[in-house]
């Protein structure tokens, strides 16, 4: 190792910036030169990439389906329900505060 004692600041500072640049370049070329070996691999066995690895598309399930709200805040229309789940709060203090059940909020 090399005593880095006798060197200065700013000597220091210039050569952390080479090791940094030194470092993220070798990395690049390892990175290059695996995806060159993996290439090739795949090419001798007649296979793509994607096939050797065993790779498949997104997988398509069933649409999500949105579903209509059921309930709705008399006074305040953007506050809705679709009856899912649990009870959002704003349902709850307008039962307690005004006595109404839950099928005054219902939508019709």
């Amino acid at each position: 190792m090399t005593d880095l004692s006798n060197y200065s600041l700013d000597q220091l500072k210039d050569l952390q910036t080479q090791i940094k640049n030194n470092i993220a370049s070798r990395e690049k070329d390892a990175i290059a030169n695996v995806q060159q070996q993996i290439l090739t691999l795949a090419e001798s066995v007649g296979m793509t990439v994607a096939q050797l690895m065993n790779i498949k598309g997104k997988k398509t399930g069933k649409p999500v389906k949105t579903v209509e709200p059921r309930y709705r805040h008399p006074d305040s229309p953007e506050l809705q329900w679709t009856g899912r789940g649990r009870k959002p709060h704003w349902i709850q203090a307008y039962i307690d505060t005004t006595g109404n059940d839950l099928d005054s909020l219902l939508i019709k």
